[in-house]
């Protein structure tokens, strides 16, 4: 017996291009499974279209960008652990992390056809306080280049958009003091950039050596810059950058940890997966061991 897809569809995603492509989108999907499409229209439909309808289905596909997948893992998380149906992912957004981590292709009917041969795989959730990341959480420098940046000017430049919105940033870098606690360690420093991630590359510019993230091994990437005195201290992290090196990075703080508390002295913007998700002076992040099921 065929399975039943419920996939659900942002419609303004960067690489969705009209109705023309949807539909070549679902010819490729419903060569393997019976498929009813469900539209966003607004922030977080995703998570309450699949916790109304995922009883109805065997598999729950998301055709967007990883805020739109990241809505429904949230909901797919709210469900008791046997109540979760397996993900099938279409990255269509203006940038996917999510998408680059799994090797899923850009174009959305050749990421379709994969995803119809494709099998389950266990996948790591995080948590950042009450909130899902699939992705990265992050603050500072290059944060607010996502949400900052309107949708049609995202859908026009694509990356181009990031870069620009990050570059601007530079010019007005704010710094953090931040008590951390992470693998028996606890020191405070400042920082202006931080990120907690399970993708091969934040932002497109902080990449990660081959092999290094695995999507289930429990483990979470942790990086955080620290303020810069001199333009020799930014020479030291572009070139760590470059090589994808940072234990040696003084400038850099780096590990691989399943567990983070990041405690600011007041209130600052964090993003989960490119998208703003509110002010907050504690960051209690965890990794959720194989939470969720994926399919690519």
């Amino acid at each position: 017996m065929r399975k039943k897809l419920m996939l659900i569809i942002n419609p303004i995603s960067g690489r969705l291009r009209g109705i023309a492509q949807r539909e070549a989108l679902c010819r490729s999907l419903c060569s393997s499974y019976d498929v009813d499409t469900y539209l966003t229209k607004q922030k977080a439909d995703a998570t309450s279209l699949t916790l109304a309808h995922i009883s109805n289905y065997d598999i729950v596909g998301g055709c967007g960008g990883d805020g739109t997948l990241n809505e429904i893992m949230t909901a797919l998380y709210r469900l008791p652990a046997e109540q979760r149906k397996p993900l099938l992912c279409i990255p269509a957004g203006t940038t996917n992390l999510l998408g680059d981590t799994l090797g899923i292709p850009k174009q959305i009917t050749a990421a379709a056809d994969k995803a119809v041969s494709g099998k389950t795989h266990p996948f790591d959730l995080g948590l950042f306080n009450e909130y899902c990341f699939g992705s990265v959480v992050s603050f500072g420098a290059f944060t607010d280049s996502s949400y900052a940046t309107p949708q049609k000017l995202k859908n026009r430049l694509g990356y181009g958009a990031y870069v620009l919105g990050g570059a601007k940033s530079l010019f007005h870098l704010k710094n953090y003091h931040m008590r951390v606690e992470v693998n028996g360690q606890c020191f405070s420093d400042e920082f202006f950039f931080g990120g907690i991630s399970n993708c091969v590359a934040i932002g497109g510019i902080i990449k990660f050596q081959e092999g290094v993230v695995q999507v289930a091994d429990g483990l979470y990437e942790v990086f955080l810059v620290r303020k810069l005195h001199s333009p020799a201290n930014l020479a030291h992290v572009m070139r760590a950058v470059r090589r994808r090196q940072y234990s040696d990075c003084p400038e850099i703080f780096y590990c691989q940890t399943s567990a983070i508390r990041l405690s600011a002295d007041a209130p600052l913007p964090w993003t989960i997966d490119g998208e703003y998700k509110g002010d907050f002076a504690c960051a209690d992040i965890a990794v959720k061991n194989h939470a969720l099921q994926l399919i690519w």
